[in-house]
Protein backbone atom coordinates (compact mmCIF):
# COMPACT_ATOMS: atom_id res chain seq x y z
CA UNK A 1 0.00 0.00 0.00
CA UNK A 2 1.35 3.39 -0.96
CA UNK A 3 2.06 6.03 1.67
CA UNK A 4 -0.74 8.28 0.39
CA UNK A 5 -3.25 5.40 0.68
CA UNK A 6 -2.04 4.51 4.20
CA UNK A 7 -2.41 8.12 5.32
CA UNK A 8 -5.93 8.31 3.84
CA UNK A 9 -6.87 4.99 5.49
CA UNK A 10 -5.51 6.15 8.85
CA UNK A 11 -7.48 9.40 8.51
CA UNK A 12 -10.73 7.48 7.80
CA UNK A 13 -10.13 5.22 10.82
CA UNK A 14 -9.47 8.24 13.03
CA UNK A 15 -12.66 9.93 11.79
CA UNK A 16 -14.63 6.74 12.49
CA UNK A 17 -13.28 6.51 16.06
CA UNK A 18 -14.02 10.19 16.66
CA UNK A 19 -17.58 9.67 15.38
CA UNK A 20 -18.17 6.62 17.61
CA UNK A 21 -16.71 8.40 20.64
CA UNK A 22 -18.78 11.51 20.04
CA UNK A 23 -21.99 9.46 19.84
CA UNK A 24 -21.12 7.66 23.09
CA UNK A 25 -20.38 10.96 24.89
CA UNK A 26 -23.64 12.51 23.64
CA UNK A 27 -25.74 9.52 24.80
CA UNK A 28 -23.93 9.37 28.16
CA UNK A 29 -24.58 13.06 28.82
CA UNK A 30 -28.24 12.78 27.74
CA UNK A 31 -28.69 10.09 30.41
CA UNK A 32 -27.01 12.35 32.97
CA UNK A 33 -24.14 9.91 33.56
CA UNK A 34 -20.64 11.07 34.42
CA UNK A 35 -17.58 9.36 32.92
CA UNK A 36 -16.97 7.74 36.30
CA UNK A 37 -20.55 6.50 36.70
CA UNK A 38 -20.65 4.87 33.26
CA UNK A 39 -17.15 3.39 33.53
CA UNK A 40 -18.09 1.84 36.90
CA UNK A 41 -21.23 0.27 35.38
CA UNK A 42 -19.19 -1.19 32.52
CA UNK A 43 -16.27 -2.27 34.70
CA UNK A 44 -13.53 -0.26 32.98
CA UNK A 45 -11.39 2.65 34.10
CA UNK A 46 -12.60 6.21 33.68
CA UNK A 47 -9.47 6.87 31.57
CA UNK A 48 -10.32 4.03 29.17
CA UNK A 49 -13.83 5.38 28.66
CA UNK A 50 -12.46 8.89 28.13
CA UNK A 51 -10.01 7.55 25.51
CA UNK A 52 -12.91 5.82 23.70
CA UNK A 53 -15.03 9.00 23.80
CA UNK A 54 -12.22 11.15 22.41
CA UNK A 55 -11.36 8.66 19.66
CA UNK A 56 -7.90 8.03 21.13
CA UNK A 57 -8.53 4.29 21.32
CA UNK A 58 -10.69 1.82 19.44
CA UNK A 59 -13.19 -0.06 21.60
CA UNK A 60 -13.49 -3.80 21.02
CA UNK A 61 -16.91 -4.80 19.77
CA UNK A 62 -17.50 -6.49 23.15
CA UNK A 63 -16.73 -3.24 24.99
CA UNK A 64 -18.89 -1.30 22.53
CA UNK A 65 -21.76 -3.75 23.17
CA UNK A 66 -21.40 -3.22 26.94
CA UNK A 67 -21.36 0.56 26.50
CA UNK A 68 -24.43 0.38 24.26
CA UNK A 69 -26.25 -1.83 26.78
CA UNK A 70 -25.66 0.60 29.64
CA UNK A 71 -26.63 3.58 27.45
CA UNK A 72 -29.81 1.74 26.42
CA UNK A 73 -28.96 2.01 22.72
CA UNK A 74 -28.41 -0.63 20.03
CA UNK A 75 -24.74 -1.14 19.12
CA UNK A 76 -25.45 -0.22 15.53
CA UNK A 77 -26.45 3.30 16.55
CA UNK A 78 -22.77 3.99 17.40
CA UNK A 79 -21.20 2.36 14.34
CA UNK A 80 -23.83 3.15 11.77
CA UNK A 81 -22.72 4.97 8.67
CA UNK A 82 -25.31 6.02 6.13
CA UNK A 83 -28.76 4.38 6.01
CA UNK A 84 -30.10 3.64 9.52
CA UNK A 85 -31.52 0.33 8.30
CA UNK A 86 -28.11 -0.98 7.23
CA UNK A 87 -25.23 -1.93 9.52
CA UNK A 88 -21.88 -2.48 7.85
CA UNK A 89 -19.69 -4.08 10.51
CA UNK A 90 -16.26 -3.84 8.91
CA UNK A 91 -13.79 -6.62 9.57
CA UNK A 92 -11.48 -4.26 11.49
CA UNK A 93 -14.28 -3.59 14.02
CA UNK A 94 -14.99 -7.27 14.70
CA UNK A 95 -13.53 -8.38 17.99
CA UNK A 96 -11.12 -11.30 18.28
CA UNK A 97 -11.68 -13.54 21.28
CA UNK A 98 -9.47 -16.19 22.90
CA UNK A 99 -6.51 -15.57 20.57
CA UNK A 100 -4.90 -12.82 18.54
CA UNK A 101 -4.93 -14.84 15.31
CA UNK A 102 -8.59 -14.16 14.67
CA UNK A 103 -9.78 -17.75 15.07
CA UNK A 104 -13.01 -16.64 16.74
CA UNK A 105 -14.61 -13.40 15.59
CA UNK A 106 -17.77 -11.77 16.87
CA UNK A 107 -19.62 -10.91 13.66
CA UNK A 108 -22.95 -10.11 15.29
CA UNK A 109 -22.33 -8.70 18.80
CA UNK A 110 -24.88 -8.68 21.59
CA UNK A 111 -27.17 -5.74 20.93
CA UNK A 112 -26.79 -5.66 17.16
CA UNK A 113 -29.51 -8.22 16.47
CA UNK A 114 -30.83 -8.46 20.03
CA UNK A 115 -29.47 -8.09 23.57
CA UNK A 116 -29.75 -11.88 23.82
CA UNK A 117 -28.02 -12.90 20.57
CA UNK A 118 -24.33 -13.14 19.67
CA UNK A 119 -23.16 -14.42 16.29
CA UNK A 120 -19.58 -15.70 15.85
CA UNK A 121 -17.42 -17.09 13.06
CA UNK A 122 -14.53 -19.48 13.78
CA UNK A 123 -11.77 -21.40 12.08
CA UNK A 124 -10.07 -24.20 13.99
CA UNK A 125 -7.23 -26.49 12.94
CA UNK A 126 -7.20 -30.30 12.99
CA UNK A 127 -6.84 -31.83 16.49
CA UNK A 128 -8.07 -28.67 18.24
CA UNK A 129 -10.00 -29.65 21.36
CA UNK A 130 -12.55 -27.38 23.03
CA UNK A 131 -12.87 -28.43 26.67
CA UNK A 132 -16.20 -29.37 28.23
CA UNK A 133 -18.18 -26.28 29.17
CA UNK A 134 -21.72 -24.96 29.68
CA UNK A 135 -23.49 -21.66 29.03
CA UNK A 136 -26.85 -20.13 29.92
CA UNK A 137 -28.84 -20.29 26.71
CA UNK A 138 -28.93 -22.11 23.40
CA UNK A 139 -26.33 -22.62 20.67
CA UNK A 140 -26.93 -23.21 16.98
CA UNK A 141 -23.87 -24.04 14.88
CA UNK A 142 -23.56 -24.45 11.11
CA UNK A 143 -20.41 -26.21 9.86
CA UNK A 144 -19.34 -24.42 6.69
CA UNK A 145 -16.36 -26.70 6.12
CA UNK A 146 -14.53 -29.56 7.81
CA UNK A 147 -15.21 -32.38 10.21
CA UNK A 148 -15.49 -32.63 13.99
CA UNK A 149 -17.09 -34.62 16.78
CA UNK A 150 -19.26 -32.69 19.20
CA UNK A 151 -20.03 -34.40 22.49
CA UNK A 152 -23.14 -33.33 24.40
CA UNK A 153 -23.77 -34.87 27.83
CA UNK A 154 -21.41 -37.72 26.93
CA UNK A 155 -23.09 -38.53 23.59
CA UNK A 156 -20.91 -38.00 20.47
CA UNK A 157 -22.37 -36.34 17.38
CA UNK A 158 -20.36 -36.56 14.13
CA UNK A 159 -20.33 -33.07 12.62
CA UNK A 160 -19.60 -32.80 8.87
CA UNK A 161 -19.60 -30.01 6.26
CA UNK A 162 -23.13 -28.65 5.85
CA UNK A 163 -24.41 -30.04 9.17
CA UNK A 164 -26.15 -27.86 11.75
CA UNK A 165 -26.39 -28.58 15.46
CA UNK A 166 -28.74 -27.00 18.00
CA UNK A 167 -28.33 -27.62 21.73
CA UNK A 168 -29.30 -26.34 25.12
CA UNK A 169 -25.99 -24.83 26.12
CA UNK A 170 -26.64 -25.71 29.78
CA UNK A 171 -25.76 -29.30 28.80
CA UNK A 172 -22.04 -30.11 29.18
CA UNK A 173 -20.52 -30.06 25.70
CA UNK A 174 -17.10 -30.22 24.06
CA UNK A 175 -15.67 -30.82 20.59
CA UNK A 176 -12.63 -32.20 18.81
CA UNK A 177 -11.71 -31.14 15.26
CA UNK A 178 -10.98 -34.04 12.92
CA UNK A 179 -10.40 -31.95 9.79
CA UNK A 180 -9.88 -28.14 9.78
CA UNK A 181 -13.25 -26.45 10.36
CA UNK A 182 -14.93 -23.15 9.57
CA UNK A 183 -18.26 -22.54 11.28
CA UNK A 184 -20.84 -19.94 12.22
CA UNK A 185 -22.45 -20.08 15.68
CA UNK A 186 -25.47 -18.25 17.01
CA UNK A 187 -25.72 -18.04 20.79
CA UNK A 188 -29.09 -17.15 22.32
CA UNK A 189 -28.67 -16.15 25.96
CA UNK A 190 -31.35 -16.84 28.59
CA UNK A 191 -32.68 -13.73 30.30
Amino acid sequence: MKLKERVANHSRQHDTLMNIGSKIRTERKELGLSLEALSNKIGISKMTLQRVETGATSPSIILLADIAFHLKRPVESFIREGDARVVHLRRDLQDRLFDREGKLRVIGPKGLISDRITLTYSELEKDTHIETHTNHGFEWTFLVEGSAVVEVSGHPYPFETGDALFLGAHLPHCSRVKKRVRYVRLFLRHD
